[in-house]
């Protein structure tokens, strides 16, 4: 568990905006010098050290300390009048493997709260809110696929119309909707272990444009409806081109307690519904009845697009670790992809989605992209629900519990 112990440490500089771009540059500072005096040599609070230098174009900051923290430094840039839209982003370079550290953004710091946007050198990310010291994960540590850990990389955040997107290198990693009100932003250190820690923090920039000019996300498009959770995940799924459009109509799933005691069977419930393109997403908790099941064979998930019995799409959360993505058409089956998502485990939990739009199939855990399948033949409406794969014969077989599930249809 990664943890959390605050302290502020406060910079305020003003800045004039710089020529009109297609992004203006509020703010730029590439540490070749101490041109805005940042704060240099050793700094004590309570059992933490922070040393502070500018060398190599890098500001670079080595921590000692006995219990792990995060030490901010904001800096409030004075933001350009009608805008709408804002780019912040800086350099980080992470120890390459040892010791766990996690370094990043600091967003929208007034008075006793701000985001702070991490990345860690196990190749996570994550978005978390602090309000009067009480820390509250927003996104939780979350898995990149392509972290270079021998390199420094580029962290960005943009703020638009209530969102926050969070990109690595230029791509895009996340999303999420936050009270934005225009306060200091600056850098973040997390060093998650008692060794001594350096950190080099790189180019570091304020920039800025109109919204309109650069969105194609409408979030009235989303159906008001929808929890905070399913609109997060519809506009994360557009902005990565796994779905086409953001409008869709947001209903609940039933509860459902499951279990079926014949290995090499599953049955599922449906839903009563009749479309092609949706997500779906629920809470999965599962447990065998005997000790050694038919591990990829027992499962808890979804199926949609079933046209019958024997024409579908399932997606479940198998015992072996990993989710099945296949294909049925008049009985035939076909494996369209198995992501792994975990160990083996014969009892476990956690949040599975499946996202739907005409030819790509998504497959979330935990609300994080595990993988598409990009060309599925599968095309038709059908009904979709909540399926179940049996492992074992023995006492209660496979039991499947869903709670707090969520669907949207795409119009």
């Amino acid at each position: 568990m990664k943890r959390i112990l605050l302290f502020l440490i406060g910079l305020l500089i003003s800045v004039i905006p710089a020529a009109a771009q297609e992004w203006d540059i509020s703010f730029f500072e590439d540490f070749d010098d101490n041109a805005f005096e940042w704060p240099l040599g050793t700094e004590t609070q309570g059992t933490t050290n922070v040393t502070r230098v500018i060398k190599d174009s890098a500001y670079v900051w080595t921590i000692s300390t006995q219990d792990p923290n995060v030490l901010w430094m904001g800096l409030n840039p004075g933001y350009p009048e009608n805008r709408q839209r804002f780019r912040f982003s800086t350099e980080v370079k992470l120890p390459e493997f040892d010791p766990l550290t996690c370094a990043g953004l600091l967003l929208d710091s007034r008075e006793n709260s701000f985001y702070g946007y991490v990345i860690c050198n196990d190749k996570t990310y994550s978005l978390f809110e602090s309000e009067n010291g009480n820390v509250k994960t927003l996104i939780p540590y979350t898995p990149i696929k392509d972290f270079d850990s021998f390199s420094a990389f580029t962290m960005s955040a943009e703020i638009n119309n209530g969102w926050v997107d969070l990109f690595y290198n230029g791509s895009s990693l996340d999303t999420y909707n936050i009270s934005f009100g225009k306060g200091a932003f600056g850098l973040i250190a997390m060093p998650q272990t008692t060794e001594s820690t350096e950190i080099a923090f790189g180019a570091l920039s304020l920039e800025s444009t109109n919204a309109a000019q650069e969105t194609t996300f409408d979030p009235t498009a989303v159906d008001p409806n929808a929890s905070e959770n399913t609109a997060r995940l519809v506009k994360m799924l557009n902005m990565k081109e796994r779905i086409t459009s953001t409008a869709g109509t947001y209903f609940t799933l039933p509860e459902k307690d499951m279990s079926l005691a014949m290995m090499g069977y599953y049955t599922y419930d449906g839903f009563g519904i009749n479309n092609q393109d949706l997500l779906l997403q629920s809470d999965v908790a599962w447990s065998s009845g005997y000790e050694r099941p038919d591990y990829a064979a027992s499962g808890c998930g979804f199926y949609l697009r079933g046209a019958d019995d024997y024409t579908l799409v399932e997606v479940y959360a198998a015992m072996d670790g990993g989710i099945h993505v296949n294909g049925f058409r008049n009985g035939t089956k076909v494996e369209l992809i198995t992501l792994k998502y975990s160990s083996w485990s014969i009892e476990g939990s956690g949040r599975l989605a499946v996202a739907a739009d005409d030819q790509k199939i998504t497959v979330l855990w935990n609300d994080a992209i595990l993988g598409t399948v990009t060309d599925a033949s599968w095309r038709w409406s059908g009904d979709a629900g909540y399926i179940l794969h049996s492992g074992t014969n023995g006492d209660f077989g496979t039991r499947c519990v869903f709670t707090n599930g969520e669907g949207y249809i795409f119009n």
